[in-house]
């Protein structure tokens, strides 16, 4: 979300130099109320970066609301960026001991989850705030800490502020030669990286640079750039240090007018953002002009301003000069008590400044840093030395490892190749026999082959001459007239109906196995064809004295063979009828569902036995017929109408229980 909101100010930011600070604020403060918790926390960061220059109280409210809220969450990442911010909010308000006391409070945190970035920027931090209260050796020390970092991480535009500070450190000792070097490096990157914050603070401060060397049209020249370059983007901060430089560029260069007009500037700005210091720094620029023409009042009273802001932010710097100036007002007042007073306060306080930052402690801090930068190296070519000597016992131990992998491999090897001649000569037999296999299963399809040919016309022989007897049973039946006969010759009829009826199932069990079975799928009315066969078998009911009821549901159109799905209705409700005991009832229905038709045959009979289900469906199997049927069975029907509703892409199943009749279902799908 961090990222994601970064990219987008970056996007409004450059689509136009002239866009407006109120917009972007705008944009992240329509955000927050969606927002929570991690999210939250990271636009309140977005938004404190955005207002600290040009509105730090505002800042400071979303400061406390971000800490308030990343302390709750727990997240010591979240909290560290939070009191980091808070602390340079701080430094804007010139609150320089809270803002290193936050400062130090998110280094804690940072070091303590190891974020270098982080503890790079808070470094930078808590040297900004040491440098404003005067304590340059402090200041300088975080800043060389936090610049090391930044170099090994190459964050452009966190160096690029560091450069300048650590430029105003040695500004502030006078080293100007040393100031100019960090501030037109920074000044170079901020231009590589298109970065006009940095760049305006650069040429800021190397206008403050030439200012104090005395070379005032050179600063007038860097202060009118900056204030161009401040007119395309929204820094009030950098603008009024702009202003004020230029004030004291025309004021040194006698321009009273010129002077007074950017002096006025600046204190409208500083004003409006909160900026204590540097409205101390106008307030003084103000006295020291009315005392150069003898107006001691008013320059007593912009004076005693100044002091009164500048002991409230602690700058060191302005209360050093301001003590100087009050020096001299008093003398040309001619009270010599109070200046000497005076005298004695500005003595002090640069003493104990040059003390506390004298060149020998500036120089200490580069030593201090140079001795950890080379114990640091140490430490590094231990670990690499160590690491080496790891890595020496290392290979040895791999060598003697590579030396028994070997000695394993070659008897692996000679194992290898002995199991691979035994496995040869085992190859050799199972592809003999493998070979005998395929003869044998070849020899095996010829004799299937002629055995479903034998049974075809074995059958077909059989058919001929059977249907010949029972035409010649029809001729004796209609000449003979005796009791007995009759009953003998309906006996002989009966049989040769039944072998009949087997050689046809017999064909058709060859015609399904052989694959020469002839369907033909089309759509059909279901129910038309259950409704046919149910009218067919009404008078076979009757003389068994067996009701039928049907419920069948309308326009079940499925995908059949007419004739074989026939044949399958017709064999399944044969079937009910000559199992059920006369005076009973079978009951046909079809229902149906999204997908399917459903068809129920049910009877009364006497139902099947566990052992009967498991055989229902086999050829040749016979099962318990009712006690009083005098019927019998081929054994083959069902196996047939099995296979006949597999070939339709149907399902058949049977439910029953032994003395509750039986229900047989043939399930289609619907046709689309």
């Amino acid at each position: 979300m961090e990222r994601l909101i970064y990219f987008m100010l970056l996007f409004l930011w450059g689509v136009s130099p002239g866009f407006c600070q109120n917009s972007k604020v705008d944009s992240l403060q329509s955000l927050l109320p969606n927002s929570k918790d991690a999210e939250r926390v990271e636009i309140l960061h977005a938004l404190i970066l955005d207002l600290w220059l040009n509105s730090p109280n505002e800042a400071k409210q979303y400061a406390k609301k971000a800490m308030s809220l990343s302390a709750s969450l727990k997240d010591p990442r979240l909290q560290s960026i939070s009191l980091r911010l808070m602390g340079g909010v701080e430094v804007y308000l010139g609150e320089y001991d809270l803002s290193i006391l936050y400062s130090k409070e998110a280094l804690k945190l940072a070091t303590k989850i190891n974020d270098v970035q982080l503890i790079a920027k808070t470094l930078n931090n808590i040297g900004y705030a040491y440098y404003n209260l005067g304590s340059y050796s402090e200041a300088l020390e975080n800043f060389l800490r936090a610049i090391q970092i930044k170099r090994t991480l190459q964050q452009d535009y966190a160096l690029g502020n560091t450069l300048n500070n650590i430029g105003l450190v040695y500004l502030n000792l006078k080293d100007f030669t040393t100031a100019k070097k960090y501030f037109s490096e920074a000044l170079v990157l901020s231009e590589d990286i298109k970065d006009n914050n940095i760049r305006i603070y650069s040429i800021n401060n190397l206008g403050q640079t030439y200012l104090q060397q005395g070379d005032f049209s050179e600063a007038e020249k860097h202060f009118k750039k900056s204030i161009e370059i401040s007119r395309t983007f929204d820094n009030k901060n950098w603008q009024a240090t702009a202003y004020s430089g230029l004030g004291q560029s025309y004021y040194n260069q006698g321009l009273t007018d010129l002077s007074r007009k950017q002096f006025a500037s600046a204190l409208s700005i500083r004003n409006k953002i909160g900026d204590l210091r540097g409205v101390s720094e106008v307030y003084y620029y103000l006295s020291k002009m009315h005392a150069a023409n003898s107006q001691l009042d008013s320059a007593f009273y912009y004076i005693n301003i100044s002091q009164s802001m500048a002991k409230k932010v602690q700058s060191q710097e302005r209360l050093i000069e301001n003590f100087k100036l009050y020096k001299n007002l008093y003398i040309q007042q001619n009270q010599y008590d109070s200046a000497l007073y005076f005298q004695s306060l500005y003595t002090g306080l640069r003493e104990k400044q040059f003390d506390e930052n004298s060149i020998r402690s500036i120089a200490g801090i580069h030593l201090k840093l140079k001795e950890e930068e080379n114990l640091k190296q140490l430490a590094i070519k231990d670990i690499q030395l160590q690491r080496k000597s790891l890595q020496a016992n290392f290979f040895v131990a791999i060598a003697i490892l590579i030396l028994v992998i070997a000695l394993v491999l070659y008897w692996y090897y000679r194992m290898q190749k002995r199991l691979g001649r035994n496995l040869t000569i085992k190859n050799l037999k199972i592809s003999n026999q493998k070979d005998e296999i395929v003869r044998k299963n070849k020899e095996l399809n010829i004799l299937n082959i002629e055995k479903n040919n034998l049974i075809s016309i074995v059958a077909h022989d059989l058919k001929s001459p059977l249907n010949n007897i029972k035409g010649l049973i029809s001729i004796v039946s209609s000449i003979s007239q005796e009791e007995k006969a009759t009953e003998y010759i309906e006996m002989i009829k009966l049989s040769t109906t039944r072998l009949t009826d087997m050689i046809d199932k017999i064909l058709d069990i060859e015609a399904i196995e052989s694959r020469k079975l002839n369907m033909e799928l089309e759509k059909m009315n279901f129910s038309e064809v259950v409704q046919n066969v149910v009218s067919r078998f009404e008078i076979e009911s009757q003389r068994k004295q067996i009701t039928l009821h049907s419920s069948i549901a309308d326009n079940a159109m499925v995908n059949v063979d007419k004739s074989y799905i026939d044949q399958v209705i017709e064999n399944l409700l044969s079937n009910a009828i000559k199992f059920s005991p006369p005076g009973k009832n079978i009951f046909i229905n079809i229902h149906l569902n999204e997908t399917s038709a459903l068809c129920e045959i049910r009877d009364e009979g006497p139902g099947l036995s566990e052992d009967d289900k498991k055989k229902l469906f086999r050829k040749y199997q016979k099962l318990s017929a009712s006690p009083t049927a005098d019927e019998t069975s081929t054994g083959l029907g069902l196996s047939i109408v099995k296979k006949f509703v597999e070939a339709m892409k149907g399902q058949i199943w049977c439910e029953s229980e032994a003395g509750n009749g039986a229900s047989f279902f043939v399930k289609f799908d619907l046709a689309a």
